[in-house]
């Protein structure tokens, strides 16, 4: 898709920069033309180094002061200076929610409040893939006294969370209780699902009000902290495209959609679903950009025919494959021959592209990834704590959006 010029001739906004998302998306956006301004509550977001951001637009931190995040966004889209504003993290969940608020015409590519709800929580979306009938592990809501219907090891999962932090496995019935105070120790809002061998993968999607117009899928084949996909490359699965287009369209869904599977025998397996956009330089190399596209709709503009990623291109992340390294092994002698590895293109990173630290194209970009290699050298036990650092940078936690409904309602 080309976008008219009318749509670059302004800049593009993004919802927070400290996400792997949002700095991925700045590589995308920049090596495209087209001039980014990012808002940060963070003076050490990872897109702050960066020689194709624009500016950084500092701004409350949405978790402590949501009021004043919006106030900012408001006033940026009155302005009338942006193309768009792009959720890169759930913040597109707070603008859903916050819709009445905003002003009209505000160029924000969500779905409705209505359709975040069907997909937001992992509860909910186990709900929805039984409804429709796309495959998922065999699952069920942990209740007090009620026994466990499924075998072990299995895992436990918090409704809500992020960069794979709200995840415990289960090894027998006497971690149950332990699991439950690292994920949630009032055991509110907890699911247990069957554990299923296979890939790990992720299918993104963009929707133009429940039509899908973008489509691009991945397999895993390198692990960063958490088990993220710190390496990916791309296949083109048909069953996989149908099934996140049906979810799609039964929700009318609009904007950026993700969602995990584990492959197992060839078939799908679905885990939990991203209401958003998830780091697009594997797909953005194999032909689907999806900042692209969200700008587009922002200005009423969609491809003509789907967009679809070719297979067989792979994308690494150095930073995010150091930090899952020093996770596994605890070990400097393992990181170290990583890095080095990453140098000569050997391993896993044989080819490969970088999209998280392009530092060659961009070389401001490789000061966080040797920050975080010095760290994990000095302390390679530090990786879980070094992933985890930025998350209440991006992540838009349920607390806020309770609070902020109970506002609203007495307002209304």
């Amino acid at each position: 898709m080309t976008l008219h010029s009318k749509t670059i001739r302004k800049a593009v906004l993004l919802s927070e920069g400290s996400s792997l998302t949002a700095r991925e998306a700045l590589t995308v956006l920049a090596q495209g033309g087209v001039d980014v301004d990012i808002l940060s509550s963070s003076g050490f977001a990872i897109t702050a180094f960066s020689k194709w951001k624009r500016r950084i637009i500092r701004v409350a931190n949405v978790n402590r002061e949501p009021e004043n995040y919006l106030s900012t966004v408001s006033k940026l889209i009155k302005s009338g200076e942006y193309a768009a504003l792009i959720p890169t993290h759930e913040q597109a969940w707070l603008f859903a929610e916050e819709k009445a608020t905003l002003p009209k015409g505000n160029r924000i590519p969500v779905a409705a409040r209505e359709a975040f709800v069907r997909v937001q929580g992992k509860i909910a979306f186990a709900k929805l893939a039984d409804e429709i009938g796309i495959p998922q592990p065999r699952w069920e809501r942990l209740r007090p006294g009620v026994s466990l219907g499924l075998q072990f090891p299995c895992w436990l999962k918090a409704d809500y969370g992020t960069a794979g932090r709200s995840v415990y496995k289960l090894n027998c019935p006497e971690e149950i209780v332990k699991g439950v105070t690292a994920l949630s120790p009032d055991g509110g809002g907890l699911m247990l699902q069957e554990h299923t061998e296979g890939r790990y993968g992720q299918v993104q999607a963009v929707f133009d009000r429940g039509s899908l117009i973008g489509v691009h899928t991945s397999l895993q084949c390198g692990v960063g902290a958490g088990g993220s996909s710190a390496t990916r490359v791309s296949v083109d699965v048909p069953q996989i495209i149908e099934h996140i287009r049906r979810l799609g369209t039964h929700i009318d869904w609009h904007g950026g959609l993700t969602l995990d599977f584990i492959e197992h025998d060839g078939s799908p397996f679905y885990l939990e679903c991203n209401a958003r956009m998830v780091e697009p330089g594997n797909a953005a190399l194999a032909g689907v950009n999806f900042p692209e596209l969200l700008m587009g709709l922002a200005a009423g503009e969609a491809p003509e025919k789907l967009l679809v990623g070719k297979p067989g291109v792979k994308t690494h992340s150095t930073m995010g494959l150091l930090l899952g390294t020093a996770e596994k092994t605890k070990s400097r002698k393992a990181v170290m021959r990583l890095f080095l590895q990453s140098l000569r293109s050997k391993g896993v990173f044989e080819g490969s592209t970088e999209v998280l630290t392009p530092w060659k194209k961009d070389p401001r970009s490789s000061i966080p990834m040797l920050a975080v290699l010095l760290q994990l050298l000095l302390r390679p036990g530090k990786a879980d704590k070094l992933a985890t650092l930025a998350v209440e940078n991006y992540c838009v936690l349920p607390q806020t959006i309770q609070r902020l409904r109970r506002k609203n309602s007495k307002t209304a």
